[in-house]
């Protein structure tokens, strides 16, 4: 029967849910409270170079991603960076590069070199003693990633190794992110394995390559991949509407005339039916808008609070970057002195595409570059808007180990991202396997986004391949 579908919130989730059904021949109508469809996978320009203003890559580990770009007809753009030059930690240990060959930050052999290096041989011989422990030590139902790898693996390996990932690429505090729900395969892989070291070895194999090297991303930018499924909806027939966000939410009595069991208000005073509805909205707004209609799932959806972040592109010309002196970039741990950015991804260094595209656009320029610093970790204040940029030089100095300051500053974008990354804490997984039960019963409804399938793109497809086949389309 070919019913009439409601999907709430136009982010990578909401679309994905769109098309699914859109293609199994419903007639489908997205709203989107912003000017654009996306989210968190967005583009901007700066100096006239594209890059990304917010997810610049996707994990290859499922090739979930990979598959989904080539339906979409994208596979051509797919991009890989440059796999020789790895990334570097910085701490209060000095800069050095990444340890391969490891997940979360967890090394899967803590006496390799690399790993010496950033933790000492104290740090490394302490970690290495993992192995012996029991399974369950550490590792009680909903205990954070700061309590399970401290008690496991020890204070420099938690604050040196881990802490830098779970901070710039989680933008979480690993004192109040659930282990479990940061990383479920390690989660399972240290039930089964006994050792997290052991669990990180099966995962990754003989892998010696940082993780920053396993990803891929689209040319010219990652917006490529929901633009062309904006375009895939709009071409079957779906409906498409930005600008509009939903206001309120109530069951409505069957009406032949007008159809549909759930009701949307827009703040444009609209009221939208549908027979089916997908909430693919942050999950505070989730909860406040299925209060009334539906209490007990508003109830079991868990507290997940986001980070603000504030992200600094910068597009220099400097020659001595041409030698990418920090790899591909650097994640940076708490308390490190002299840097307040979490992180610094050298664009033009991990992406020969960047590169050449400032060349293009900057051919006056003999060395220009794309360097991103982020900033923002939970809990932390967010550097003032008018001296951040003046903050970024001098931070990316610090980082690169090369001096760069405003005679080599093109042009430089401030980029803020207030609700994008979520923060699973204690007791989320456990909420979200009350919620599903709870949805269960309630085969109308759907709830979908980051916070249910986990942090990254490769998380939010895979989930959306399991619901696909749960309905009994193809993935």
């Amino acid at each position: 029967m070919r019913r009439r579908v409601l999907v709430v919130g136009g982010g990578l989730a909401g679309l994905l849910a769109a098309r699914r059904h859109q293609r199994a021949g419903h007639q489908v109508l997205l709203i989107e409270a912003s000017a654009q469809v996306g989210g968190a996978i967005a583009a901007t320009e700066v100096a006239g170079v594209a890059t990304n203003a917010g997810a610049e890559a996707f994990s290859i580990g499922s090739g979930a991603v990979d598959a989904l770009v080539a339906e979409l007809g994208l596979e051509e753009q797919i991009v890989s960076p440059r796999a020789d030059l790895g990334s570097r930690i910085v701490s209060e240990a000095g800069t050095h590069r990444a340890p391969g060959g490891s997940l979360l930050g967890i090394p899967g052999r803590p006496l390799s070199r690399e790993v010496r290096e950033v933790i000492g041989a104290a740090g490394a011989l302490r970690a290495s003693l993992e192995r012996f422990l029991p399974a369950g030590y550490g590792a009680r139902e909903g205990a954070s990633v700061e309590a399970v790898v401290r008690r496991r693996l020890g204070r420099r390996v938690a604050e040196r190794l881990v802490a830098p990932v779970v901070g710039g690429v989680h933008s979480a505090d690993p004192r109040t992110l659930e282990f479990a729900a940061a990383s479920p395969q390690l989660a399972a892989g240290l039930t089964s394995h006994g050792s997290l070291t052991a669990a990180v070895r099966a995962l990754r194999g003989r892998s010696t390559a940082s993780a920053g090297t396993r990803v891929h991303s689209l040319t010219p930018t990652l917006a490529q991949l929901p633009a062309a499924l904006r375009e895939e909806i709009l071409a079957t027939g779906g409906m498409l509407r930005t600008g509009v966000t939903a206001a309120g939410i109530s069951r409505a009595p069957e009406d032949p005339e007008h159809g549909g069991a759930w009701a949307v208000r827009t703040t444009r005073d609209e009221h939208l039916r549908a027979d089916h509805l997908v909430l693919a909205t942050p999950p505070d707004t989730t909860r406040s808008l299925l209060e009334g209609s539906a209490p007990e799932i508003a109830a079991t959806i868990p507290r997940a609070p986001s980070a603000p972040v504030r992200l600094v592109v910068l597009v220099l010309d400097s020659p001595a970057l041409d030698a990418f002196p920090s790899g591909t970039g650097a994640l940076v741990a708490p308390g490190t002195a002299g840097v307040r950015a979490k992180a610094l991804t050298h664009a033009s260094a991990k992406w020969p595409h960047v590169q050449h595209a400032a060349r293009e656009a900057l051919p006056e320029a003999g060395s220009p570059h794309v360097v991103r610093l982020s900033y923002g970790r939970p809990g932390e204040e967010l550097p003032d808007r008018e001296g951040i940029t003046a903050l970024a030089l001098a931070d990316a100095s610090r980082i690169l180990g090369v001096e760069v300051g405003p005679g080599q500053l093109l042009a430089a974008e401030v980029i803020d991202w207030d609700r994008a990354m979520r923060q699973a804490l204690p007791g989320h997984r456990e909420s979200l396997a009350t919620l599903t039960d709870r949805l269960a019963q309630q085969p109308d409804l759907e709830l979908v986004g980051s916070w249910r399938a986990g942090t990254g793109i490769e998380a939010i497809v895979r989930a959306e391949n399991a619901a696909a086949g749960a309905a009994g389309g193809s993935p």
